[in-house]
């Protein structure tokens, strides 16, 4: 018994560097299955980009159209306040939207107001309000200047309102599915429609983009 407990003695030390790298190998592994794994879940994590687009057109029955066969021109500076919040973006501000001239009647070209900074995970929709719509509008010899405004408490009233907008139908086209919604001035009427586009990305791409 004695010479038995002194080879285990000295067996045992032998055998500890041995286990000790056995061990190292084998945390090694683990870290790189982690990693890959990891890894893995990122590039198959999607998530959105939002895209806001608007056009302006009239009222049928507008004050403006008053003149018949006569062409309608009109350009605007539209303000768009948006707050749009998650974890990889931020924005909030109001965003002076310009829409070159065009016939009235007729409406402008949907035209790309704002997007977000970058691919970002789903958080709900921005929160769009049309403040101020300003403009110029030209009837035959007949020029009438736009200065509609958002009614803001303890102010007077203006004299053109922007009204609180209404949702339309959703909607899809080139630029991919939309959510649509209406906002309307009360005297010139016209109509500024915004189309917020939800957009699949990549956020893995994203990541990598901002190191």
């Amino acid at each position: 018994m004695p010479i038995l407990t002194q080879q285990k003695r000295w067996i045992l030390p032998q055998f500890k560097p041995i286990l000790a790298v056995f061990g190292a190998v084998v945390a090694l592994s683990s870290c790189a299955i982690a990693e890959e794994s990891t890894g893995a879940l990122a590039a198959s994590t999607r998530g959105i980009e939002h895209v806001l687009y608007l056009a302006v057109r009239s009222d049928p029955t507008s004050p403006l159209l008053t003149q018949a066969n006569s062409q309608h021109t009109a350009r605007f500076l539209v303000s768009v306040r948006i707050s749009a919040h998650s974890q990889e973006a931020n924005f909030f501000g109001v965003l002076p939207a310009a829409v070159p001239e065009f016939d009235l009647a007729k409406g402008s070209n949907d035209k790309e107001i704002w997007r977000d900074g970058k691919c970002h995970h789903e958080r709900g929709f921005p929160k769009i309000t049309v403040t101020a719509v300003d403009g110029l509008v030209t009837s035959g010899q007949e020029q009438h200047t736009i200065a509609a405004r958002w009614r803001t408490l303890g102010l007077i009233l203006p004299r053109d309102e922007v009204l609180a907008s209404k949702k339309l139908d959703n909607g899809a086209d080139k630029v991919g599915s939309y959510i649509a919604t209406r906002t309307q001035t009360k005297q010139s009427r016209l109509f500024l429609d915004l189309k917020l586009y939800i957009l699949p990305c990549d956020l893995t791409v994203a990541a990598q983009h901002t190191r």
